[in-house]
């Protein structure tokens, strides 16, 4: 099958790149950077395929790389709220997606695949909350995007079912959540992190109810008042000087992953790390898999797909951490075992045939 991939040079584009030339798929990549600008890790991870600078935004630019293919793979757009303005995010994403499907459609391409995401819920990075209705989380799920990431990835499913509408483009939108790749800087950071939350949620399981509410309570409150702040939004070199001015003051630990030399935060704000996307998380070749198998397998129209790694970031029993967490939630949609993921994706697996290949909670054990 000859593939297109956009956004070839981001970390799921790599990943997809190689996997898609590894089965035997002629690939085109496409991505913004000159090729001198290009590090030699990335080059060796597409390497095989044909590289080719372009800008999504660029319709005329864009459009004669696409005759003669059988399948798109989008995967090109601003990451994160906080690496552009509102407006920048916004047309990039959009605008760039709208740009691809339509070139695909002058090409006579039938299959689109794009990289969608949790954040197309709205929950995780809005501005404003709202209440979680049932767990496992789902794609039936009602959405209410509040800032601008989320909102372009809710515009990108809306793009795709309106390309299937109009010119019979099938496809699937993979909402992908925090995408982990063990070889990347990031892993190495977090795989200390993920092999002690389980023993925080132990400590906490341990405790009466009433001191768990004590400890836990106040958190979420914080995070939700927070949303207010935009604290998505701020570039990262901002919220570093906020965060170290806000330790310089003693008003607390920091938020997220620790890094090397922190002394683990108490157990209650550890396990506040992963709570807005429900503590799902996908191994980079999971990604790619999924990817793939939107690309390959037999279906029709257009479909948002949630996909995740088999078991939570944690490791622990997803009920617990629910009753800990998200102590409102009492709808439960079907029965969770275990660390089975609160992020279903059982309607990638009917759909698609995604099934994990991997996992992160079995590499974050290994020495």
């Amino acid at each position: 099958m000859k593939v297109l991939v956009t956004g070839a040079l981001g970390s799921i584009g790599r990943a997809t790149v190689a996997r898609l030339i590894r089965h035997g798929h002629d690939v085109i990549a496409l991505d913004r950077l000159p090729e001198a600008d290009i590090e030699q890790d990335a080059w060796d991870k597409v390497s095989g395929a044909d590289y080719r600078q372009v800008d999504t935004r660029d319709f005329d630019s864009l459009t004669p790389h696409f005759a003669g293919h059988d399948a798109v793979i989008h995967l090109a757009a601003i990451p994160h709220p906080s690496m552009g303005t509102e407006v920048e995010v916004f047309d990039t994403n959009c605008r760039g997606a709208f740009n691809v499907y339509r070139a695909a459609a002058d090409a006579g391409i039938k299959r689109v695949v794009s990289a969608s995401s949790i954040n197309a819920l709205g929950y995780g990075m809005g501005v404003k909350g709202f209440p979680i209705r049932y767990l496992p989380m789902d794609e039936e799920h009602p959405t209410m995007t509040s800032d601008p990431y989320s909102f372009s990835k809710q515009m990108l499913e809306e793009t795709a079912a309106y390309f299937w509408r109009r010119e019979g483009i099938s496809g699937v939108g993979i909402r992908f959540p925090f995408v982990l790749y063990p070889s990347s800087h990031w892993a190495k950071r977090m795989k200390p992190f993920l092999s002690f939350r389980l023993q925080a949620m132990d400590a906490l399981m341990a405790l009466p109810e009433v001191e768990r509410r004590e400890r836990i309570d106040p958190l979420i409150a914080e995070a939700e008042a927070e949303r207010a702040e935009r604290p998505q939004e701020i570039p990262w070199a901002e919220r570093r000087r906020q965060r170290e001015a806000r330790e310089g003051k003693g008003r607390g630990p920091r938020r997220g992953p620790p890094r090397p030399g922190d002394v683990p935060p108490p157990p209650e704000r550890l396990l506040m790390f992963g709570r807005r996307d429900f503590w799902s998380i996908i191994h980079g070749e999971n990604a790619a898999q999924a990817l793939e198998l939107g690309v390959t397998a037999e279906y029709e129209g257009s479909h948002p797909l949630y996909v995740s790694d088999r078991d939570n970031s944690v490791g622990g029993s997803s009920r617990h951490l629910v009753e800990l967490y998200f102590p409102e939630v009492i709808t439960w949609k079907r029965s969770v075992e275990g660390s089975e993921t609160l992020l279903s994706y059982d309607r990638a697996r009917e759909l698609i045939g995604y099934e994990p290949e991997e996992s992160l909670l079995i590499w974050a054990a290994e020495e």
